[in-house]
């Protein structure tokens, strides 16, 4: 892997250890190609997860941005066509 990243910045919600800083610039250096350090930032505001801001692409991973995603997938489902039932058949009386 090649150099670390110093520069990108990490706003995550209370609480979190050093261990899932670790874990997550792992994931992201992993993914990227490169090492990952962040430079952390509690953010109070965030109720879970964290927003990551590296070489200008956000990467949110917030609580509020996942529930807005279920939201926006339920209401899509609610109004998604749906086909017509089948015509119930009539016995002969």
């Amino acid at each position: 892997m090649s150099t670390i990243r110093k520069n990108p910045i990490l706003r995550i919600a209370p609480p979190y250890d050093d261990a899932l800083i670790r874990y997550i610039e792992k994931g992201f250096s992993d993914r990227l190609g490169y090492g990952v350090q962040f430079d952390v930032r509690e953010d109070p505001s965030l109720l879970c997860g964290f927003i990551a801001y590296i070489r200008g692409t956000v990467y949110d991973v917030s609580g509020k941005t996942q529930l807005a995603g279920v939201s926006a997938y339920l209401i899509d489902a609610m109004n998604a066509p749906r086909p017509a039932p089948e015509p119930l058949e009539q016995e002969d009386a």
